[in-house]
């Protein structure tokens, strides 16, 4: 079993200590999670479940962090995880929905507003700290 490098969590912990929930990352990320081949519900499971694969991953504009900033101050050599949700588009009459509060698997990111992103709630993944400090 490794060993933690302590100057790579240093660096970690300095870098998320501004960070809070609802901070974003913009850009192309890939957003992974977990699918049942032999019952797939989306289409990239569709497209795992004929390769036999038990996981899918979706290309988003980019993620939100959905862990509490307590959690995610604090170091990561007791607390290494943080939880995420990807970024989608949606068009300007979903977006009103949302902002509204009539949409609650989606929540509503003011700064991204302009860009037609909002959080997708219902799809959460878990990240070691490293991948937002970079």
């Amino acid at each position: 079993m490794g060993t933690l490098d302590p100057t790579l969590c240093e660096q970690t912990d300095e870098a998320l200590q501004e960070w809070r929930q609802g901070d974003c990352v913009l850009g192309e990320q890939w957003f992974l999670y977990r699918v049942d081949p032999a019952a797939p519900l989306t289409e990239a499971a569709i497209e795992a479940s004929t390769e036999a694969y038990d996981n899918a991953e979706a290309n988003v504009p980019g993620l939100m962090v959905a862990s509490q900033t307590c959690d995610l101050v604090r170091g990561c050599g007791t607390r290494p995880f943080v939880e995420v949700c990807p970024l989608v588009d949606v068009d300007k009459d979903e977006l009103h929905q949302i902002e509204r509060g009539r949409m609650p698997k989606h929540a509503f990111i003011p700064a991204l507003a302009d860009r037609g992103l909002v959080a997708d709630l219902d799809r959460v993944m878990t990240v070691e700290k490293p991948v937002l400090a970079t």
